[in-house]
């Protein structure tokens, strides 16, 4: 279980800020901003290094109180020639507090308001990775939390420029050692350059033995030397390829709902144009289209890898969500907490580490609190998640394809239902089922729910699932004023609805709400909530039917797609098809999951750092139902 410990900050009698734990300052008592533009920007040319470029990318250990990205972000800004885009991901064990970092940062004048922003942003102390855009997505931090080397072991990214600014080698000797240089190493580019304030031997001798040529340089301030250097290993390590650049940025993203709005706005951001296909005449049809649904993590006993991804994306989407109103958009949504209460067979006492999480994130209630919590009667204890709640999805998609045309001029090609794909020279020619060709784009994003398989077969089955919600008014059931859930789920009353789910009726084709489906609805939320008044008939209700793209291992498709013409590699990889990606199959947790699975197909299509660990990657890669039969031997 994940145990993220915060930095304790403190004071040297200059006002230069400390880390007790290390015994060790966090930037020079001469200047912060200076040291920063001296040692990491000077140290690694500059920004000339990055004049001109599409896209640059920097790898930071040791990110502290943010002053080195701070002075990065500004000498972008501020720089005519710079790159379009700048990505600039750091790793920290120990993040400090945002109450901290706002104490911190605001002795540095030099650096409002981008200071006020990050502060704004910080990520809350949970282990994992998170990705912050800023500047319209032109500038992106990936801030990872987690020891050196468990992070650069799951880190993917290729860096153009490395910071190394950990503190001082005697103090915190895990973060210069050699296993840890090797590591940054398997991160660079041919040619990236690295900088440090230190000018230690040890240091020197373990970039050495890494591949980089270090030198010495006129230090900052009281230290009359640091070191630079250059990647130019003896001999290279072996690399997956790096995809081709397209010399055309257009993706045409088939499907809009929750999956295709989150890429198409996701692509937007980094500069992609995109054509969006639906066979409906208007976004958010299908699952997307039901009146409110919940949104919450998991938490699990060994932190899983379920647990794992669904805290990024849970965390993830309130961030994004939460940008998309700071730009004027109206998102419906609420977070009013989450009751996630006990299965009879399996009390959550059993599964939940109390002091592994913060209570903000994830705490446990017994009945009387739940209930108190929750505002409704519930007879078991559980986990209640403080920033979980609901959402209402039609307008998370209007959302994301207004930025998507913002941004990126999108299209909208509504009521055309693709028959085929067809590869050529000039990529991928999207195909209607008139045979009349739609679109022709290097890339295509499949992201057609349970349609999915039928265009791009992926070597798994791809289940539909029909889901039912039904529609309470609220004045027939004393509705809570937190999401409860179970077997089924209950919301709180919404625009006069009490939304109250969910069948799982698998292989069920009836698009059309039935009554013995809002008699299951009615009985699970009984169950839910005994002796709650419910003064409904089943017959009586609304409410609305969705059909639920599920895989057998339950986790979301998110990646480029398997090429299942082409035998198996010997190094284990599998071909896929180029410019062919998925994203879809999020089952019932739709929202949760498609803020995140945008923004990781965007990444994978641009080629840019992932903004999760690559196990996480691996576990959601359209490409793993064939990679785990051809180790069993049967593909």
């Amino acid at each position: 279980m994940p145990r993220l410990t915060p930095a304790e900050l403190a004071y040297a009698a200059d006002g230069t800020p400390t880390a007790p734990r290390y015994g060790d300052v966090y930037h020079s008592a001469a200047s912060g901003p200076g040291q920063a533009r001296h040692v990491f920007l000077a140290g690694n040319d500059l920004p000339a290094r990055w004049a001109g470029r599409r896209a640059f990318t920097i790898l930071e250990l040791g990110f502290g109180l943010g002053v080195n990205f701070l002075a990065t972000w500004q000498a972008w800004r501020d720089d005519p020639r710079r790159a379009q885009q700048l990505h600039y991901v750091a790793i920290e064990r120990h993040p400090v507090r945002d109450h901290d970092l706002a104490t911190a940062l605001a002795r540095l004048d030099a650096f409002e308001p981008l200071a006020r922003e990050l502060v704004a942003r910080w990520p809350p102390l949970l282990p994992g990775m998170h990705a912050r855009a800023f500047d319209n997505g032109r500038m992106r931090l990936t801030l990872v939390y987690d020891d050196v080397e468990s992070a650069l072991r799951r880190l993917d990214a290729r860096a153009d420029a490395i910071y190394l600014d950990g503190f001082a080698p005697d103090r915190n000797p895990d973060m210069w050692s050699v296993r840890t240089m090797r590591g940054v190493a398997r991160h660079a580019r041919p040619d990236a350059t690295c900088a440090t304030w230190s000018a230690a031997r040890s240091v020197r001798d373990a970039l050495d033995q890494a591949g980089f040529v270090a030198e010495r340089r006129a230090g900052f301030g009281p230290k009359r030397e640091m070191l630079v250097g250059r990647y130019a290993p003896r001999i290279e390590l072996a690399r997956s390829p790096a995809n081709a650049e397209p010399q055309e940025r257009h993706a045409v993203i088939v499907g809009a709902g929750l999956a295709g709005a989150s890429a198409a706005a996701a692509l937007a951001e980094r500069g992609w144009r995109t054509t969006l296909v639906d066979a409906a005449p208007a976004p958010a049809t299908g699952a997307s289209s039901l009146h409110a649904g919940t949104f919450h993590p998991l938490v699990t006993p060994d932190d899983s890898l379920l647990a794992r991804l669904t805290r990024a994306a849970f965390l993830h989407a309130l961030d994004a969500w939460t940008a998309l109103e700071r730009r004027g958009h109206a998102i419906a949504w609420a977070r009013c907490g989450v009751l996630q209460l006990d299965r009879r067979t399996t009390p959550t006492e059993t599964l939940f580490d109390a002091e592994a999480w913060p209570a903000s994130y994830a705490e446990r209630v017994d009945a009387r609190e739940g209930a108190a919590r929750s505002g409704i009667p519930v007879s078991r204890g559980g986990v209640w998640f403080a920033e979980g709640g609901w959402a209402r999805a039609p307008s998370l998609v209007r959302a994301w394809c207004d930025e998507a045309l913002r941004v990126g001029g999108a299209r909208f090609l509504p009521g055309r239902r693709v028959a085929a794909l067809v590869h050529g020279a000039s990529g991928w020619t999207v195909i209607d089922d008139k045979d009349a060709a739609i679109a022709t784009a290097p890339v295509v994003v499949l992201a057609n729910a349970t349609d999915l398989a039928r265009l791009a077969p992926f070597g798994a089955t791809l289940s539909s699932v029909r889901g039912q919600a039904s529609y309470l008014p609220a004045a027939s059931v004393d509705g809570p004023r937190a999401v409860v859930i179970g077997h089924g789920y209950v919301l709180p009353a919404i625009d006069g609805r009490v939304v109250v789910g969910s069948s799982y009726d698998a292989g069920a084709i009836d698009v059309m709400p039935d009554v013995a489906s809002h008699e299951g609805n009615l009985t699970r939320l009984a169950a839910l909530a005994p002796g709650l008044r419910i003064a409904a008939e089943a017959a009586s209700l609304g409410g609305a039917v969705g059909f639920r793209a599920v895989v057998a291992d339950r986790m979301p498709l998110v990646g480029a797609v398997p090429d299942l013409s082409v035998a198996a590699e010997r190094d284990g990889e599998v071909a896929t098809r180029a410019g062919l990606y998925a994203i879809g199959a999020f089952g019932s947790r739709g929202l949760t999951w498609s803020a995140l699975a945008g923004a990781l197909v965007a990444a994978q299509v641009d080629g840019g750092p992932l903004p999760v660990e690559s196990d996480l990657a691996a576990a959601v890669d359209p490409c793993r139902f064939v990679r785990r039969a051809r180790r069993r031997g049967r593909a």
